[in-house]
């Protein structure tokens, strides 16, 4: 398994229109592609300079996507880690005793979530993007 660093954080927030224009307006977030809307969440990557914030305002809680509780503005969902080889990723996760849940595969990228008690109280994604990093 190797990390190839942090793709995105991704941060659970109440009002996704809202937090889309607080952040263009308060440190020039800008949005590099589409936004998405994926059964019980709504999601906008945002790029800040180099970093990328995935913005989710999520109607059910899901992996890496917690329900905000009464009070909370934003929570830290997930932190999203590409590395070079999923499935050698996968292996080694379970050989370390960390519980995986939720898988997803688009034409870009094949990803994974930990579940958050295994692995420090936070849920990780590991990615693997096709054609990135990895010369496939």
């Amino acid at each position: 398994m190797q990390l190839l660093g942090l793709d995105h954080i991704g941060i659970v927030v109440r009002d996704i229109n809202e937090a889309i224009a607080r952040a263009g307006d308060t440190v020039d977030g800008t949005a590099p592609g589409e936004r998405v809307l994926a059964g019980d969440i709504d999601l906008q990557f945002l790029l800040f300079g180099e970093t990328r914030l995935e913005l989710i305002e999520a109607r059910a809680a899901g992996f890496g996507m917690p329900m905000l509780k009464d009070g909370e503005t934003a929570v830290i969902g997930h932190l999203g880690y590409e590395v070079d080889d999923l499935d050698d990723t996968k292996a080694e996760l379970a050989r370390r005793g960390v519980a995986l849940q939720g898988e997803f595969k688009t034409d870009e990228v094949r990803s994974i979530f930990t579940v958050p008690e295994t692995t420090f109280g936070l849920t990780l994604q590991f990615m693997e993007y096709k054609g990135r990093r990895t010369g496939e």
